[in-house]
């Protein structure tokens, strides 16, 4: 018996000592080596292909390497034992590149080169300097004269023979905060018939709006913008190109080389399979792939994305397909994406932290179709279900990140009993319209509820109307769109946006918007009800501070453009600020036959809302403000910070003078008055 004992305990160490291995690699290595250890690393990820991992293995790759391809992750880590993808030796992180070099290049033309190629090609990089697909006028946009529904639009620009861009990409803004990307069924003098695409994910929320994927999903409209992408004969300026019958095709500057050209033929750089758990990927750089560097399919668990970086990738810098749970996205630097920084749908307990995204969706039309794209972090559900499913995004985590210059939303995070703190989101809407630093939507009331936004750095919105027929810019700070529900909006600091600082949309209800900080916005809280009368109310609004500097900023603005009448929620202990203006409200509801719009002093509002009781304005009717501008101090660090006022006298709005210097604790700001000696 004690021999049978000691056996299987020496089966079962056997077992576990070999239950958890290591793998390396390097570009100096061996496929025919046992990859073992570093002397005998392999050196392509083709040597994963047929080999099954374990939970507890992990591979390593070493620092300063560049590896071409994609790691295809089937097998699932255990809890205690995950399988892990990191960096070994010393130096910059291994770099994961989708992208591969071309060799067989001939000269076939005036600078343009001409190479044989059958695998399909979706980007072109000397390297990281991305080159242009061939385009159509080469810079700006062509106008719709006429658009015919779904189906076609007329530009009279066109005038090439019938069947010239047959078979052309079609990138086309059709709202304000879309663009999408089609094909070129057929082209007949100045008509253009659109055809479906394949490049990019159609989301399935809106396969009935789009014949699934058949149309596009907004109308083509009159003086909207469109261009046409990617035929050989539309090269003609240097660093264009184009991939048509296996051959493709750029144009460079006189006497340079087509020598260090690469092409993007792999989707991502990581891809975790359905249902796959306890995957650690960290200390990897990605580079030039077209859907993700790290991309999963559905129902993925544990997956933890650290310390990575994520550069002039198409698509996405990480993608999570739908009902991931558990995951983490910690310390990664992603920059330069022409699509989304990261996309979640419909993930729970998801943390995303300390992360650097920046320069998201900047090409117009590029990186994605219809809506959400060019947004820094996104977690969003599917908007139209066609039968009862209540899997949407709930209990995430955004924080500490910090967010610059994206396309569109800088943060979106819709689903319930979410949590978005502490992050910095600077320069959104750079390329589409009507969009926000900090934004959540719900296609019905069940969907987006019951989170909270707090102490978030948000500044600079912008808009971009750019391929519209004048529209005026709009971009908002922190945006609770149609259905969100029971979010509180605390402690935020909002700078400087093209429209309202903080603005609850139509049938968006029971919101709070409590002790934040607005300043020098068009409008610093807004109200719009314009499709859904009375399905705004029950809103509070207390404690905010709220500065303006221009005569036509408004410190609030309500707008009814449906009913008579407008009762959004609770108003006090507000403060409201603008000392060169003496109406710092603004009241606009539908009367019949005309609209009713109010400019009102503070006292007019308090007087004709019944609140407002424990509020207060400096205003250009406060005697001891005369002369005296609002100035905000901001600190966007981690840390206390102490800020030595300069020369000038400074004071509190309630009109009591500062002292030579303030603290502020991480993530705050404060509001004065400044008045030069």
């Amino acid at each position: 018996m004690k021999k049978l004992v000691l056996a299987i305990f020496f089966v079962c160490f056997i077992y576990n000592f070999t239950y958890a291995r290591n793998f390396y690699f390097s570009e100096s290595g061996n496929d025919k080596a046992n990859g073992k250890s570093p002397a005998s690393a392999w050196k392509t990820l083709n040597r994963l292909k047929n080999l099954k991992l374990q939970p507890g293995d992990t591979l390593f790759f070493k620092r300063g390497d560049t590896f071409t391809g994609m790691l295809d992750i089937k097998q699932s880590g255990s809890t205690n034992k995950p399988i892990v993808i990191t960096a070994y030796g010393q130096g910059e992180k291994p770099i994961f590149t989708g992208s591969t070099a071309i060799h067989n290049w001939k000269a076939v033309g005036n600078n343009i080169y001409e190479a044989y190629i059958n695998t399909k090609i979706y980007d072109v990089f000397e390297n990281n300097f991305r080159f242009t697909p061939a385009r159509y006028p080469n810079k700006g946009f062509l106008k719709i004269d006429k658009g015919f529904g779904k189906d076609s639009l007329s530009a009279l620009s066109l005038q090439e023979p019938d069947g010239y861009w047959n078979d052309a990409i079609l990138r086309v803004r059709t709202i304000d905060w879309v663009y999408e990307t089609r094909t070129v069924a057929k082209y007949k003098k100045s008509l253009v018939i659109q055809g479906p695409q394949d490049r990019y994910f159609i989301d399935k929320s809106f396969f009935e709006r789009t014949k699934n994927g058949q149309t596009s999903l907004y109308e083509f409209k009159a003086g909207y913008g469109f261009y046409l992408e990617g035929l050989p004969q539309m090269i003609d300026t240097a660093f264009e190109w184009s991939w048509k019958n296996n051959k493709l095709m750029v144009q460079l500057p006189a006497g340079k080389s087509p020598k260090n050209i690469k092409a993007v033929t792999q989707h991502y750089g990581v891809f975790i399979n359905h249902h796959i758990k306890n995957i650690i990927v960290k200390d990897i750089a990605f580079e030039q792939y077209e859907k993700a560097g790290v991309g999963s399919g559905w129902h993925v668990s544990n997956i933890q994305v650290l310390d990575n970086q994520f550069k002039n990738i198409h698509g996405a810098g990480i993608l999570l397909d739908s009902a991931s749970s558990y995951c983490n996205i910690k310390g990664n630097s992603i920059t330069d994406i022409l699509g989304k920084g990261i996309s979640a749908l419909e993930p729970n307990n998801l943390t995303i932290s300390d992360n650097i995204v920046r320069r998201i969706g900047l090409v117009r039309a590029q990186g994605f179709t219809g809506v959400n794209g060019a947004t820094g972090i996104l977690i969003y559900n599917t908007e139209r279900k066609k039968t009862i499913d209540n899997t949407f995004a709930h209990h995430n985590v955004v924080s500490y990140n910090k967010v610059d210059s994206c396309g569109y939303n800088g943060i979106r995070v819709d689903g319930y009993n979410n949590l978005v703190e502490y992050n910095i989101i600077d320069y959104c809407s750079l390329t589409l319209n009507d969009g926000a630093n900090l934004y959540c939507y719900g296609a019905q009331p069940s969907a987006t509820h019951h989170s909270i936004f707090r102490n978030n750095i948000v500044r600079y919105s912008i808009g971009d109307s750019e391929a519209t027929p004048d529209n005026p810019n709009l971009a908002f700070g922190i945006y609770l769109d149609n259905n969100s529900n029971d979010v509180t909006v605390i402690n935020n600091t909002i700078i400087s946006t093209g429209a309202s600082g903080m603005v609850n949309n139509d049938a968006s209800f029971k919101n709070s918007f409590i002790g934040n900080h607005v300043f020098n916005c068009q409008e610093g809280l807004g109200y719009a009800e314009w499709g859904n009368l009375g399905k705004i109310f029950d809103c509070v609004n207390t404690g905010n501070v709220i500065a303006s500097n221009k005569p036509s900023q408004k410190a609030l603005s309500l707008k009814n453009f449906i009913g008579p009448v407008f009762q959004v929620g609770k108003f006090d202990h507000n403060t409201y600020i603008n000392t060169k203006s003496s109406t710092p409200i603004y009241f606009e509801t539908k009367q019949i036959p005309e609209h009713a719009k109010l400019h009102l002093t503070f006292e007019q509002w308090r007087n004709f809302y019944q609140q407002e009781e424990n509020s207060k304005a400096v205003t250009a009717l406060t005697d001891w403000a005369k002369n005296a501008e609002a100035e905000i101090i901001v600190n966007d660090t981690k840390e206390d910070k102490t800020y030595t006022l300069d020369t000038a006298i400074y004071y509190y709005p309630n009109g009591e003078k500062v002292d030579a210097s303030i603290i502020l604790k991480p993530f705050s700001s404060m509001i004065l008055l400044k008045k030069s000696k």
